[in-house]
């Protein structure tokens, strides 16, 4: 199958039925990649699976990358209605930010084979353009937060809380569960130095 560019966007299937099939093979992704990981996610692994031909993979994503691509980007839709939800009505600060935390937390812990599968791929460098747009605007998000709390530099200080919050969905995963001192950590971390 011609190859297109990493940053490329699958088609959107428009019937119910073809956007059925692509939920099922995303779906099938997730599954695979618990059991066997990024090495493991091929699109032999994944359509069989799913129960469709190999053909009908490349219908909805252009290659085994875009696919990944793909179950990242649903990953981060549903990180983003988590966050947003979590958030709402709440002004910049400690509070806006622990609340953003413990929901990207809970995402993590839901949906931990493709989180698996993210720390993987970033682990091998192979995090495309697309990922890692998605990967800064989490960070660019909590900058007002970050600005309220008055830590400085604004930037650099929201990337290393996302450092933070990153390895707390590690230690969650590695637990398979919440691991509450790992939040309170966080919450402690964010309170302000008198």
């Amino acid at each position: 199958m011609p190859s297109q560019p990493p940053d490329a966007k699958p088609p959107t299937p428009v019937t119910p039925k073809g956007r059925g099939t692509k939920e099922g093979l995303l779906k099938a992704g997730e599954a695979v990649a618990e059991r066997d990981g990024l090495a493991g996610l091929s699109v032999a692994a994944v359509t069989a699976r799913a129960g469709v031909a190999k053909g009908t993979f490349y219908l909805y994503f252009p290659d085994r990358d875009a696919f990944v691509d793909a179950l990242h980007q649903r990953f981060y839709e549903q990180v983003s209605d988590a966050v947003g939800a979590a958030a709402a009505g709440l002004a910049p600060g400690r509070d806006l930010l622990v609340a953003a935390i413990e929901a990207y937390l809970d995402v993590c812990l839901a949906n931990r084979a493709v989180k698996a599968l993210i720390f993987e791929t970033r682990a091998h460098g192979s995090l495309t353009g697309a990922m890692q747009e998605r990967v800064t605007l989490l960070a660019n998000l909590a900058e007002p937060s970050v600005k309220a709390l008055g830590l400085t530099p604004t930037k650099i200080s929201s990337r290393l809380i996302l450092a933070l919050t990153s390895e707390a969905a590690l230690i969650e995963l590695e637990a398979g569960r919440k691991v509450p001192a790992a939040r309170r950590t966080i919450r402690a971390l964010l309170d302000p130095v008198p």
